[in-house]
């Protein structure tokens, strides 16, 4: 019977063989592009929805 724990061992080293190698060059600058577009997108958002209900709540006084 195979123990918990070398089937823990199996999962983990099952998971570590598939995780990606970290990019290098131009894919880590286009990573780093994704990544800032993306935050600018979600402040860009937040600022919007910080907006609208500040103009709700002006609106309802």
């Amino acid at each position: 019977m195979t123990s918990m724990h070398h089937i823990a061992q199996a999962i983990d080293s099952t998971a570590v063989r598939k995780m990606p190698a970290e990019p290098t060059g131009a894919a880590k600058i286009f990573q780093f592009h994704c990544k800032t577009n993306i935050l600018h997108s979600v402040f860009t958002l937040k600022s919007r929805i910080q907006v609208l209900i500040k103009g709700l709540e002006h609106d309802n006084f």
